[in-house]
């Protein structure tokens, strides 16, 4: 039997093409979380924010934050100016401080065509990394947002008080950067934006020693005071 090489090389060919078209499908589909998203401003520097002890670096995340039970935060800066971001874990679980406070900012532009700072990226977040997607979708409605563009500024966790806490080796790279400053339970950092406009910035928690990820602890959302100064 004589085989068409060209009607087979045709068909193949579409073969790809439906492979490809099916697999872009899929990948397109990130979810983008809607939830709480505090602005800060010259008007409004100052806020309490909600994070569980566990939320900026979670094992059941593959070591990633977890957006959830994160507290995510927005401002207008402007470009040359520099800003402060302080954050203090104010409450206590059995007498021991239930969190080290930990930040991460992006730079989140915002124009037509780009996911509003309304959503968070997925249901975890990397600490460290750019967050570029080109569909991003309602994790409800599954709706298109739009592209969702976050560029990474910089990131800090407080580490006074963490003696033993053993973290996986691309943690332990500088990535994520632990400060000591002989005051356990805070964390700031600062930056200078290097062009005017949207940033977000994530406030979670980094566990205590011993670690509360059981019992009545591990649900529980904590309250962080978190201040901005520099508007």
């Amino acid at each position: 039997m004589k085989m068409n090489f060209k009607k087979l090389g045709v068909a193949l060919s579409l073969a790809g093409v439906s492979a490809v078209s099916s697999l872009s499908a899929t990948a397109a589909e990130v979810t983008a979380i809607k939830g709480d998203n505090s602005e800060f401003s010259a008007a409004n520097p100052a806020q309490t924010l909600m994070v569980r002890g566990d939320s900026f670096y979670n094992l059941t995340m593959g070591y990633k934050g977890w957006t959830h039970h994160s507290a995510w935060m927005h401002m207008k800066l402007q470009h040359g100016q520099q800003y402060r971001i302080t954050a203090t874990a104010t409450d206590e679980f059995n007498g021991e401080k239930v969190l080290h406070p930990a930040i991460a900012c992006w730079h989140r532009p915002q124009r037509e065509g780009l996911v509003s700072t309304d959503y968070a990226y997925s249901h975890f977040y990397n600490q460290w990394e750019d967050i570029v997607d080109p569909y991003a979708v309602d994790e409800v409605t599954k709706q298109p947002l739009g592209q969702m563009k976050m560029y990474f500024i910089k990131n800090a966790y407080d580490r006074d008080g963490l003696t033993s806490q053993q973290m996986t080796e691309q943690y332990q790279q500088g990535n994520l950067v632990g400060i000591l400053d002989g005051q356990e339970g805070k964390v700031e950092i600062s930056f200078v934006p290097q062009v005017s406009g949207v940033y977000q910035c994530v406030v979670g928690g980094f566990n205590p020693e011993p670690p509360i990820n059981s019992g009545a602890a591990a649900g529980v959302k904590y309250p962080v005071e978190v201040s901005v100064t520099g508007f």
